[in-house]
């Protein structure tokens, strides 16, 4: 089965997410109902480390197949920051969603 999210892309993430196996399998262990609502709370928190973390979470699970495109418009929001790395997590983001 072809993976979604093209190689660089998925490379870029994995280092983004935290670069080994275990720092960034915490981003991948939630199963939950509602998560999509508790994900568009914390995006739109003031603290730009907890954006930071609440893009993380989009992107585990953008990576994993869940569709959050419904998050399109309030992770882009979180543009709006002078934080290169959440900058550069919404990018990673947009350019999944932008060929769709």
């Amino acid at each position: 089965v072809a993976s979604a999210t093209p190689g660089p892309v998925k490379s870029a993430m994995a280092l983004k997410l935290g670069g080994t196996k275990a720092g960034g399998s915490k981003y991948f262990s939630t199963t939950k109902r509602g998560e999509i609502h508790e994900l568009k709370q914390e995006l739109h928190q003031i603290d730009a480390t907890r954006k930071k973390e609440a893009v993380k979470k989009v992107i585990a699970a953008m990576t994993v197949g869940k569709d959050v495109s419904t998050l399109f418009p309030d992770v882009v929001s979180c543009m709006q920051t002078s934080n290169i790395e959440l900058k550069k997590l919404v990018y990673l983001y947009v350019i999944n969603y932008a060929k769709a």
